[in-house]
């Protein structure tokens, strides 16, 4: 196991960062691959089985080079938006390979990851040092045999899926093979931090057969040698220490839910602005700095914020009790129905308080007058019971009285997601098609109305955005909404919104899918440096925006693959059969790589792209795509 690092010192930063075919909607091929990387640091930073061990012996590389020195290496994880519920699998062994032939092997272990918690923010899984030197590929064991894999039917069921090989056989252990461009290899050097972030792409990486109740994988993976800086980070661990005059505190990371095992040290820095849950008590800046430091060592703590190689600025912090790991029952899903005081919650995860966790569709929650709420960015003291309506995210921790009821003795309300189309934009109504990834037909709304006429209506849904600004909105736009539901009882508003954000004319979080069953010799009509012009008129296709019905979106015959304005991304090449993929930053080397495979006399079978879509240009700027090909059937 590597050696952890000193802790890193954080300042405040300032970012910008802000189909017909059902099978081929939920596409694409496997993502488990995906952890390839990031696996890499977990054992170098993790022990065996769900917790790790506390050994703090590095890694050394086979082969005839001896290597004593190494280098500090922070490596992130994330997944794009998708169709899933649950996509746990587990994590068995990987090895590294080096520029000059060695190789660093390690010790088989067990590490599940549910890649479905990582759609919204990087987790930070660890930082260690490893042996230093050029590593050029990664092999990674990935084990589907106890894979936990639900998905949603058309009516937004959850349904569980057995993940299958090509062939429809159960997949159990497989092997796949990372090889990075020799301008993104993996750079390990004393004195030099380095850092990795991990791409999941569900949506991108799996079919699904929802008749057959499987999914079919083929491991596939996204990875830059950087932080990923315009997304939310989080990190979590257990308190070290906490250092009031300098406003930071020390954690050693445990990442995901790892109670033991050395993952490195990581300082956070926080403000006046940062927002506090510590043992169920909202606090805010300095006054929850300080309540942190009454928590006894080794309290769990999970803190998110905005990331660079300077380190971590906490936006929300929450520790002690707050932490759903912590010492009680918790189930975590989003509020479907409430009757009296006994809340719905479907897609319900537990997380048990002996560290075991499980997936069950449906739980009945109870709240009682003790039961305390809480919410990010609002006065915890005006919140009571009636707070908690239907469509509202909840994390309740409480005592099971039964394996589906549990009474709730604190529920931390989270921030929600809708996607809709605007009937009005001043005050706001919106057609619903998507709430917290459901579809609004699972939810029963009766009795948030202050009357039973003015129960939230999904077709008519009313939105509070107070002093948001909405010039740019207008009635038929599309349209995500940030917020907090209504009190139970009291709508309308049915909704207080946060943000607004219009993804009308500018998807930004479009998903093309391109598949040729048979492959395609010709699937460019045009193919330049900065462009790539997609003829689609033979293939199965699918624009798609997540929450976005297929209706807003034009029929394609064709469509250009364009470069961002740096050229810069990751683009993934991979060839059936071969066990290995290959990735390309640069776009021009992808166009390089593709002109190559169709000149060898490969097919293309399947094509996955994600960015900006055009609708008037046809026109798809895109950072992440991922190209199948398969070698040509000899003629008989």
């Amino acid at each position: 196991m590597a050696q952890p690092l000193s802790p890193i010192r954080l300042q405040r930063s300032v970012s910008d960062g802000s189909l017909g075919n059902n099978s081929l909607t939920k596409a694409w091929h496997a993502l488990a691959g995906f952890c390839l990387l990031a696996l890499l640091l977990i054992t170098t930073g993790c022990g065996g089985g769900g917790g790790g061990n506390s050994g703090t012996a590095g890694a050394q590389p086979s082969g005839n080079s001896p290597q004593t020195s190494t280098g500090e290496l922070i490596v992130s994880i994330t997944d794009a938006e998708g169709d899933f519920v649950s996509y746990l699998v587990e994590v068995v062994s990987l090895t590294l390979h080096r520029a000059n032939g060695d190789t660093v092997e390690t010790l088989p272990f067990t590490t599940a990851i549910d890649f479905t918690e990582l759609t919204e923010v990087t987790e930070l899984l660890t930082i260690a040092s490893v042996p230093e030197g050029t590593y050029e590929s990664v092999v990674v064991r990935l084990d589907f045999s106890d894979a936990e894999i639900i998905v949603q039917n058309e009516d937004g069921e959850a349904l569980a899926v057995t993940a299958v090989g090509e062939d429809g056989a159960p997949l159990a252990e497989v092997d796949v093979r990372l090889n990075l461009t020799t301008t993104d290899v993996i750079r390990i050097a004393a004195g030099r931090p380095a850092a990795f972030s991990l791409d999941f792409d569900l949506d991108a990486s799996n079919t699904i057969d929802l008749a057959a109740a499987q999914v079919i994988v083929e491991p596939f993976l996204l990875a830059t040698p950087e932080l990923e800086t315009d997304r939310e980070h989080r990190v979590r661990g257990v308190l070290k220490s906490v250092e009031l005059a300098e406003s930071e505190f020390d954690l050693r990371v445990r990442p995901f839910r790892h109670r033991t095992g050395q993952f490195g040290e990581f300082t956070v820095a926080i403000d006046e602005e940062t927002q506090f849950e510590v043992d169920g008590e909202g606090l805010t800046g300095q006054a929850g700095l300080e309540a942190m430091a009454s928590l006894d060592d080794a309290a769990p703590v999970v803190s998110s914020g905005v990331i660079s190689m300077a380190g971590m600025a906490a936006d929300i912090v929450l520790a002690g009790s707050s932490v759903p790991w912590s010492d009680a029952d918790v189930v975590i899903g989003v509020v479907t129905a409430r009757a009296g005081d006994v809340l719905t919650v479907r897609g319900g995860h537990v997380l048990f308080a002996d560290g075991r966790r499980a997936f069950r569709g449906e739980f009945a929650v109870t709240l009682t007058d003790d039961t305390t709420i809480t919410a990010p960015g609002v006065d915890n003291a005006n919140l009571s019971k009636m707070s908690v309506s239907v469509g509202q995210r909840v994390v309740a921790w409480g005592e099971f009285s039964d394996d589906v009821s549990l009474v709730a003795q604190r529920v931390r309300m989270r921030m929600n997601q809708v996607t809709a189309e605007v009937l009005t934009p001043q005050p706001m109504t919106l057609d619903l098609f998507h709430f917290n990834g459901r579809l609004p037909g699972v939810f029963d709304f009766s009795g948030t109305g202050v009357s039973p006429t003015e129960d939230a209506d999904p077709d008519n849904y009313e939105v509070d955005t107070g002093a948001l600004g909405l010039s740019t909105i207008e009635a038929g736009d599309l349209v995500r909404v940030r917020g907090l539901v209504n009190e139970f009882g009291m709508a309308p508003a049915d909704y207080l919104a946060r943000s607004v954000i219009d993804v009308q004319t500018d998807f930004r979080a479009a998903l093309l899918q391109a598949g040729w069953t048979e492959g395609t010799a010709q699937p460019f009509s045009r193919i330049d440096p900065a462009a790539i012009e997609v003829d689609l008129s033979e293939a199965r296709k699918a624009l798609s925006v997540r929450g976005v019905p297929s209706e807003f979106i034009d029929e394609l015959e064709s469509v250009v693959l364009a470069a961002s304005d740096n050229g810069r991304g990751v683009f993934a090449v991979a060839v059936r059969g071969a066990g290995e993929m290959h990735i390309y930053r640069g776009f021009s080397d992808l166009v390089d790589e593709l002109v190559a495979q169709l000149d060898a006399g490969r097919l293309l079978h399947r094509i996955s792209a994600k960015g900006g879509y055009n609708v008037a240009e046809q026109t798809l700027t895109t950072k992440r795509a991922g190209f199948v090909f398969s070698e040509p059937v000899p003629e008989e």
